[in-house]
C-alpha cells in the first residue's frame, strides 16, 4: 500500500486548526500531526494549508449535448485544478437531466477522475415548467438536489407542489429566482452603466421577486428551498429576514458577485456577461457583507462554459462564466487577504455547508478519513491566463487579473488528482521510494520492459496490424498492449519496471509515444520506473536529457513534464559535467559502474596510475556525487550499475560504497544467479534491485503455455524469481534509522 507524507502544513476543518502533516495509506488518512513516520512519497508543504476537498453545488458541465463546450472529463479537470472534489451538475444539458439514465451517465463518466459527480435533477419535464418530473424515481437513484436552472419555475402552485413533494423524498428544491416579464429581453444590470451603453438592461426586481415568492411558498409547507447565484441587496435582505422567521431557507452567491461589478460591462466584451448579470457597487458591498455575516452559506462558480465564437458578440451572446479554476482563489482574495474570514470559514462556505445543503458526504481532514483534500499556497500571486486553463472553453471574467492563493495539490481517493506546475516534484529522496516499495512487496526485484516484436504473441500483433496497418504504428501498439497486460499481472508483485528507451526509438516518434505511455500506466499502478537510457553528456545537452526524463521542460512560462521517470541510467565517463544537471532535477540515477558485458573489462578493470581500476574509481565517484543526496534509507540520490556475472566485484563494491544503490542486470539469461547477487545487498536486505528482462517477458515461451496466457507467465516467473533471491538475502526490513 502506498503510503504518501504531506510535511509541514496548516491543517484546517471549519471547526479546527492544527500544525503538522497528514499521512496518507492507500485513500485512507491514516495519521496527522508530528509523523515520523517512512512514506513512498514525501511532500514539503512548508508555508502551505490543506483544507478538505471543495464542493460546489453549481456548475455546468454540458454532458450530453453540447461538449463542444464542456464535458465531464474535462470539467472535472477544471475541478481539480481548482481545488473542488464534487460537484453538482445543472440538468439543462440536451436532452435534459429529468432521467435517471442520464445521471447514470454523468456518473460512470466522472468514475476515474477522482472528482464526484452529483447529478441535479430537472425539476419540471425537459424543464418547461409544465409538469413535475418524478421526483420519487430521482430519491430512487439517489438523485438529491432538483432545479430547473436557467429557467425559473414560472407557475408558483408547480413550484409549491415540488416544494411539498421534495420534503417527503428527502430532496433540496433549488430556485433560479428571475421573473421573465421584467427581464423582457434585457442583458445587463439596469442602471446607470446600461443606460450609458444602450442596452436594455433588467431590473433587480426580476430576482427580488421571485426569491421573495419562494421563501413564501417554502414557508406555507415547511419545506426546504435554496437560492442560487444570489446577486442582489434586496435578495439578500428577504433572505436575511427569513432565517430570523425560522424558514428553511439556504443561499449561495459565487465569486463575480463579490469581486465585480457592471463598470466590467464597459468593455462591451460579453465575458463579463452572465445571468443573474454583475451588479452596482452597492450590490456587490451587500454581497460582500452576506458573505462575512453567514447570511449566504456558501460559495459557488455557476460554472457556465461557452465557445469564443458564442461570446464575440456582445448582444448576442449567452450569458455564463467559466470559474472553477479562479473561485478558491478569488475567494481568498476578498475574504482571507482582507481580513474578514479566517481559513476556517473559507472550509465552512466552499466545502462542509454546501456538502450539507445537497446532502453530499463531508469530508474532514482526521485520523481515518477518506484523503479528499486540497494543499494551497494562500501567498501565491498568480495572473489568470485563459489559455492555460484545463476548461475546454476560457470565457472567465478574471482575465488578465491578479489573485492571491493558489491550490497546489489536489488529493481525492488518495491519489494526487491536480498538481500545480508551480509546486514542482515531490522532496522524497526517490532511493527512499524504491526502498519503501521494495519493503512493501519483500521484493528486490525490477521486471525490463525491453519487447522486441519477437517476444509479442501473435494473436497481439495481428489484431494491431489490423487496426493500424502493417508498420511502426501497428509495432508501437502492439508493444503497448503487451506492457499493459504484463504490468497489471505483475504490479502486485514487483516494485518498479525497466524500460529501454532503445527498444522504443527503433519504432520512431510511435515508439516514443509508447515509451510515455507506458511510464505512465506503470506510474499508475503505483510502480517505481527506472529508464534505461544510458545518456551521457554534458551542461545544457544533460540538463535537456534531464528535464526530458526526469524532471520537467520550461514551456512558455511554465514548467511541463515529457516522461517523469523516477530514475534514469547513466553512463559517467564525462565526469561531473554530467552528472550534476541530473542531481538537479531531484530524480535518481543509476551510474554505469561495472556492467554485465564480457567485453566490460577492456576498459573497466584497467587499473589507473593509483592503482584502482576504472570501475573502482567510478563506483568512488557515485559516493561522491550523492554525498549531500542522502535519504532516509541511507542511500543517495545516485546508484550504481553492477553486473550479476561479476558476483566478486558486487560483494567489493557494496561494502565500499556504503551510500550507493545498486541496480544489478544480467540476471537468469546472462548467466548471473541468485547466491551472485546476494552479494550485492545490505544486512537489511536492500540496497540492490535485481533485474530481469527477457526472462520475464518470454515466460510464456519458455513454458511452451498458449501466448494467450503470457502475462500469467510472466507473473509465475516473477515469483520464481522472487523466492529464489529472497532466499539468499538477509530478511527485507527498514534500516534501523528509519524504523517507526
Amino acid at each position: 500500500m502506498k503510503r504518501t507524507l504531506y510535511r509541514n502544513l496548516d491543517i484546517y476543518n471549519e471547526d479546527t486548526h492544527i500544525k503538522g502533516d497528514i499521512l496518507v495509506a492507500g485513500d485512507t488518512i491514516e495519521a496527522i500531526g508530528d509523523i515520523d513516520m517512512a512514506a513512498d512519497e514525501v511532500y514539503d508543504c512548508t508555508g502551505m494549508v490543506a483544507m478538505p476537498g471543495l464542493c460546489d453545488i453549481h456548475v455546468h458541465f454540458r454532458d450530453p449535448g453540447q461538449t463542444h463546450k464542456e464535458d465531464i472529463i474535462t470539467g472535472c479537470a477544471a475541478a481539480a485544478a481548482g481545488g473542488v472534489t464534487a460537484v453538482c451538475c445543472m440538468p439543462n444539458t440536451s436532452p435534459v437531466c429529468d432521467d435517471p439514465k442520464i445521471a447514470d451517465y454523468q456518473r460512470e463518466k466522472a468514475r476515474n477522475t477522482g472528482v464526484h459527480v452529483y447529478p441535479v435533477g430537472a425539476t419540471t419535464v425537459n424543464m418547461a415548467g409544465e409538469k413535475l418530473a418524478d421526483l420519487a424515481a430521482y430519491a430512487d437513484n439517489g438523485i438529491t438536489m432538483v432545479s430547473d436552472d436557467g429557467h425559473p419555475v414560472a407557475n408558483a402552485e408547480l413550484m409549491r407542489e415540488a416544494l411539498e413533494k421534495s420534503e417527503k423524498y428527502g430532496i433540496l428544491v433549488a430556485s433560479h429566482c428571475e421573473d421573465l416579464d421584467i427581464v423582457n429581453g434585457g442583458i445587463m444590470n439596469k442602471g446607470k452603466v446600461s443606460e450609458e451603453l444602450g442596452v436594455k438592461g433588467i431590473d433587480r426586481a426580476s430576482e427580488d421577486s421571485i426569491v421573495a415568492r419562494e421563501i413564501a411558498l417554502a414557508d406555507s409547507c415547511g419545506a426546504r428551498i435554496h437560492i442560487c447565484h444570489l446577486s442582489t441587496r434586496g435578495s439578500l435582505e428577504t433572505v436575511r429576514d427569513a432565517k430570523k422567521r425560522g424558514i428553511k431557507v439556504t443561499c449561495e452567491t459565487a465569486p463575480h458577485y463579490f469581486m465585480c461589478n457592471d463598470t466590467l460591462l464597459l468593455k462591451r466584451d460579453a465575458d463579463y456577461r452572465m445571468n443573474p448579470p454583475l451588479r452596482d457597487e452597492s450590490d456587490r458591498l451587500a454581497i460582500i457583507e452576506g458573505v462575512a455575516d453567514g447570511t449566504i452559506d456558501c460559495i459557488i462558480t455557476d460554472h457556465a462554459p461557452h465557445t469564443a465564437q458564442e461570446k464575440a458578440v456582445f448582444e448576442k451572446a449567452p450569458n455564463g462564466v467559466v470559474g472553477l479554476e479562479t473561485s478558491f482563489a478569488a475567494t481568498l482574495t476578498a475574504f482571507v487577504h482582507t481580513g474578514l474570514l479566517p481559513y476556517e470559514s473559507i472550509v465552512r462556505l466552499m466545502s462542509a455547508e454546501p456538502r450539507r445543503i445537497a446532502h453530499i458526504p463531508e469530508v474532514r481532514i482526521e485520523q481515518g478519513a477518506k484523503a479528499e483534500f486540497i494543499i494551497a499556497d494562500p501567498d501565491h500571486e498568480w495572473y489568470v491566463e485563459p489559455e492555460k486553463l484545463k476548461s475546454r472553453s476560457k470565457n472567465t471574467l478574471f482575465k488578465g487579473t491578479v489573485l492571491k492563493g493558489k491550490v497546489m495539490l489536489t488529493i481525492s481517493e488518495g491519489r494526487v488528482i491536480y498538481m500545480d506546475n508551480a509546486f514542482g516534484r515531490a522532496v522524497k529522496n526517490p532511493m527512499d521510494m524504491l526502498a519503501a516499495k521494495i519493503i512493501e512487496k519483500n521484493n528486490p526485484t525490477v521486471v525490463g520492459l525491453d519487447p522486441k516484436l519477437e517476444y509479442i504473441p501473435e494473436y497481439i500483433k495481428l489484431a494491431a496490424v489490423e487496426k493500424h496497418g502493417p508498420g511502426l504504428k501497428a509495432a508501437a501498439a502492439a508493444i503497448l498492449r503487451f506492457n499493459k497486460e504484463i504490468i497489471d499481472a505483475v504490479c502486485d508483485l514487483v516494485p518498479a519496471v525497466k524500460p529501454q528507451s532503445a527498444y522504443y526509438e527503433m519504432y520512431g516518434h510511435h515508439g516514443i509515444k509508447t515509451l510515455e505511455k507506458t511510464i505512465e500506466y506503470a506510474k499508475s499502478k503505483g510502480l517505481f520506473v527506472i529508464l534505461d537510457g544510458k545518456r551521457n553528456d554534458i551542461g545544457a545537452t544533460m540538463q535537456a536529457y534531464s528535464a526530458a526524463y526526469l524532471g520537467a521542460t520550461d514551456v512558455f512560462g511554465q514548467p511541463e513534464q515529457a516522461f517523469g521517470a523516477d530514475a534514469l541510467t547513466i553512463n559517467g565517463y564525462l565526469g561531473t559535467d554530467g552528472i550534476k544537471p541530473a542531481l538537479e532535477t531531484g530524480g535518481a540515477m543509476f551510474v554505469l559502474v561495472k556492467t554485465s558485458n564480457k567485453s566490460s573489462g577492456e576498459l573497466q578493470d584497467r587499473r589507473l596510475c593509483d592503482g584502482k581500476t576504472v570501475y573502482e574509481t567510478m563506483g568512488d565517484m557515485c559516493e561522491k556525487w550523492g554525498a549531500s543526496y542522502i535519504g532516509e534509507s541511507g542511500y543517495s540520490t545516485v546508484g550504481a550499475v553492477i553486473g550479476a556475472t561479476y558476483p566478486e566485484m558486487l560483494a567489493e563494491m557494496r561494502e565500499k560504497l556504503p551510500h550507493t544503490f545498486f541496480l544489478i542486470p544480467g540476471y537468469g539469461a546472462q548467466g548471473g544467479g541468485a547466491e551472485g547477487v546476494a552479494k550485492g545487498f545490505d544486512k537489511n536486505g536492500l540496497g540492490a534491485i535485481v533485474n530481469s528482462s527477457r526472462a520475464v517477458m518470454c515466460a510464456y515461451k519458455k513454458e511452451n503455455c498458449d501466448e494467450r496466457d503470457f502475462a500469467q507467465a510472466a507473473r509465475r516467473e516473477v515469483i520464481r524469481m522472487k523466492e529464489d533471491i529472497i532466499s539468499h538475502i538477509p530478511a527485507i526490513r527498514y534500516p534501523d534509522k528509519i524504523d517507526g
